[in-house]
């Protein structure tokens, strides 16, 4: 009698996608099917798979990664025509049986990874033109991609099975327990610190440059695996040699033709695409989201609907191409009272990431429009938008969705910065007084440049700037002011839930969270307090089904029982 097969297993006995174009779907082909002494032969074949990988990073991923990363945060609520199973996660009502739990996605992305590791080596010894550069930077792509898939189902999930061999065929059983979240972050990081220095640093197809992982991608995700890990020195390591690196390619830009530049030099040290082009806001908003493969892109998923590429991730959960909100909305105090100047969480009129984002829809009333619009340009004057014009992107038009980019990665380190200014603790003197203090400063520098960016620092007085106040010697006020401007700057990109969850776990308990959170509620809200004071809840349960198949597996002690806020 045949066995039933887990969501994992089938995941895991993947799809081996031979790539046909460079913006073209991959075949799907089962692998054991294919005889492989017959496949891995050339450079080709490594090349094609690895592509697949990428390509396994389809909508539902992207779909996937913003439920993980946004959805239960402050950010969000659910529009009242939206599928009642994005409903229930919006309102932290998460049952094992919805069937968005399912993790399948990502282990797919995480086996065709791991055969190609498992085959690259192989194709060398056959393939004179395989040379050994090329060997180890596949090598360090397909470790990169195999790094992102778990970094995201550890931080929704935190304990999950973790595979490092490829599934060959459907003859071996895949049964796996789940790994400790501790266990596997510091398993990635060696991975991933192992292959970085073989990564390549540009490719001759500049689209690949964003597309897929180089260097600075790698060192990207590393800054956040550091962050989270509580390693504050190589964190910040990591982001100093990302703006190396990125300081190198703006001096390549302004050789070239530096009147078409459009990135600037800020405090002397961070290189950022201006926001203000021609006396006109939103540059910034069109370079990384309207157009894509921008300068402080570190690693984006593209897809192109004209090919074929389906994507409708964006239309479905914020506003579709008929201008009716999607699943998803701003959660109120995101987006009420912004003109008036009383907005709690962009606290300035000056700040255009709010027209970027958000628009409002009716009294009252508003929509996310990030990444909907392919182009967006305006004008402030005392704080009121004037001459907004913005183009809707179109069906067919090609997309990408940012994993990581320079500001993201900058406020990392920010916050790096500020931990470690916190462990120094406050009644110093002398030497290390001047060194926390020095943390402090560096850190509120970043603050103030991604803030000031998005508010046309060359256009608006100085002081429609954060002030200083306490946050250069209270690293407590600066730890805030940091996550404060993750939210702006990051907004409905997949950041909050997960940034929340990491204070959570550096706080050791969810009173912040919880606190911060509870604020989006109008009902129920004791229920959701009650079941957010429990660690565990923070995370996503495992499906039922895998629970069922896989014995090996054992359920988030907060979701072991059918107790839930409401039924309907």
């Amino acid at each position: 009698m045949k066995k039933i097969k887990s969501l994992l297993y089938i995941a895991l006995t993947g799809l081996v996608m031979t790539f046909t174009s460079c913006k073209d779907w991959l075949t799907l082909m089962p692998l054991n099917e294919v005889v492989l002494e017959n496949f891995w032969t050339e450079k080709a074949d490594v090349e094609s798979v690895l592509l697949g990988a990428y390509s396994a990073l389809n909508q539902d991923a992207v779909q996937k990664m913003l439920m993980f990363g946004e959805m239960r945060s402050d950010n969000i609520v659910a529009n009242t025509t939206a599928d009642n199973n994005i409903i229930q996660i919006t309102k932290d009502n998460i049952l094992e049986t919805n069937p968005n739990v399912n993790w399948s996605v990502f282990y797919s992305c995480i086996n065709i990874a791991n055969n190609v590791m498992h085959f690259a080596p192989q194709v060398a010894e056959k393939d004179p033109n395989y040379t050994d550069a090329e060997l180890k930077s596949h090598i360090a792509e397909a470790t990169a991609l195999r790094a992102l898939c778990y970094w995201y189902l550890i931080r929704a999930y935190r304990d999950v099975p973790y595979v490092t061999r490829p599934s060959i065929d459907d003859t071996e059983e895949f049964f796996v327990p789940a790994e400790k979240f501790e266990v596997i972050l510091e398993s990635l990081i060696a991975d991933l610190e192992e292959v970085k220095n073989f990564a390549v640093n540009k490719f001759v197809n500049e689209y690949a440059n964003t597309a897929r992982f180089t260097r600075v991608g790698i060192e990207a995700l590393l800054s956040d695996l550091y962050l989270w890990k509580g390693d504050w020195d190589n964190c910040i390591a990591a982001v100093d040699r990302i703006l190396e690196r990125k300081m190198f390619e703006y001096d390549e830009l302004m050789e070239d033709d530096p009147n078409a530049c459009t990135v600037e030099i800020f405090r002397n040290k961070y290189p950022l695409i201006t926001n203000v082009w021609q006396n006109e806001f939103g540059n910034a908003y069109n370079e990384i989201f309207g157009v894509g493969n921008s300068f402080e892109t570190l690693f984006e998923l593209a897809f192109s609907p004209s090919s074929g590429q389906k994507f409708n991730v964006v239309s479905s959960n914020f506003v579709n191409n008929e201008g009716t909100t999607g699943n998803l909305k701003p959660e109120p105090r995101v987006a009420s009272n912004f003109t008036q100047g009383t907005n709690t969480i962009f606290e300035s009129e000056y700040d255009g990431r709010f027209y970027e984002s958000i628009t409002e829809s009716s009294s009252s009333d508003y929509s996310i429009t990030k990444y909907v619009y392919s182009n967006i340009s305006y004008k402030l004057q005392t704080g009121q938008v004037q001459d907004l014009d913005r183009v809707q992107r179109g069906e067919n038009t090609d997309i990408t969705w940012v994993i990581y980019r320079l500001t993201d990665v900058l406020l990392m380190q920010a916050e790096a910065m500020t931990m470690k200014a916190m462990e120094m603790g406050s009644e110093i003197t002398g030497d290390t007084l001047a060194a926390r203090n020095s943390l402090l400063e560096n850190a509120f520098a970043i603050v103030q440049t991604v803030n000031s960016r998005a508010k046309g620092y060359n256009i608006f007085p100085p002081t429609d700037t954060i002030p200083a106040a306490s946050y250069k010697t209270n690293a407590k006020q600066m730890e805030e002011l940091v996550l404060k401007e993750r939210r702006r700057e990051l907004l409905f990109e997949g950041k909050r839930w997960f940034d929340l969850v990491r204070m959570a776990r550096r706080d050791g308990n969810t009173e912040r969270l919880t606190q911060l959170v509870l604020l989006k509620y109008t009902e129920n809200v004791s229920a959701v307090r009650i079941k957010l004071a429990d660690m565990n809840a923070i995370y996503w349960p495992i499906l039922k089904d895998e629970l069922k198949i896989n014995t090996l597996l054992k359920q988030n002690p907060a979701y072991e029982e059918d107790e839930f806020i409401e039924k309907n």
